[in-house]
């Protein structure tokens, strides 16, 4: 992808975001999806670069952190929420609206299905079966991208009003309930939480600490050392023995990660 290709791919994105605006402005939640996918766009770029892609890939990797959330828009005009569960698949809904409106149509048709498959597959809990090397490599790429700026969304709204937000995204949710002892086994057992067992903002950040077990890049785990973001999530977790836990595995995973050899 050359920059002016590049650049096409961003203009369709804001023009075509900007069709959600009612009365000249667009809702709250979906401004915020607007600044997350710019912040994915440069964390997929940062990490390119990291990992000393060429121009041309990198130009994909930025371009793909800006598509890759292009289904959350209609989601929501839709069905007002970003739950998958209460709504559509939105990695399957971006997919759509980027194959059927050609956006990568001056693209080789390798590079198409590239960045077609990160966006149909950046949001699945577990990356499928029958991937091609690269777009298994863009795939990963887009995944470790998304969570790193999640972490800030979190972050940044919890130090702001305490994540407020965080009911209407996930009903379940009580900002001021215990710890689910069920997160916390399923955790320490398989490395990952289900959102079904996550009922408190607690659970909720054990969650977000699951995540790093699926990073794939050295790159994104320095990010994660770098921006403190286990002790920052692990100081808003209980005082308790079973957090505590949790948080000094997920230490200690994150430090192995940046010792392995390359």
């Amino acid at each position: 992808m050359n920059p002016r290709q590049l650049r096409t791919s961003v203009d369709w994105f804001h023009s075509y975001v900007e069709t959600f605006s009612v009365d000249g402005a667009m809702p709250a939640p979906l401004r915020l999806k607007v600044e997350h996918s710019q912040w994915v766009a440069h964390n997929a770029r940062q990490l390119a670069e990291d990992l000393e892609w060429s121009t041309e890939q990198t130009n994909c990797a930025e371009a793909l952190g800006w598509l890759h959330d292009v289904g959350r828009f209609s989601q929501f005009a839709e069905f007002e929420t970003f739950s998958d569960a209460h709504s559509i698949n939105h990695g399957e809904r971006g997919w759509e609206i980027v194959r059927e409106n050609r956006i990568f149509s001056a693209l080789a048709p390798d590079d198409q299905d590239t960045l077609l498959d990160g966006i149909r597959n950046h949001n699945l809990k577990i990356v499928p079966d029958g991937l091609g090397v690269r777009s298994l490599r863009f795939t990963k790429l887009i995944r470790d991208a998304d969570k790193l700026d999640i972490y800030r969304v979190v972050l940044d709204s919890i130090h702001r009003d305490g994540f407020q937000e965080l009911p209407s995204m996930l009903p379940q949710i009580d900002l001021q309930g215990p710890v689910n002892a069920q997160v916390v086994h399923e955790i320490v057992e398989h490395r990952y939480c289900s959102l079904e067992n996550v009922y408190s903002l607690s659970d909720f950040l054990l969650m977000l600490l699951s995540w790093i077990h699926d990073l794939n890049y050295e790159a994104s785990f320095r990010q994660i050392v770098d921006r403190n973001i286990i002790g920052e999530l692990g100081q808003l977790l209980p005082e308790d023995r079973l957090c505590k836990n949790v948080v000094h595995a997920i230490r200690r995973f994150t430090k192995s990660k940046l010792a392995a050899p390359a």
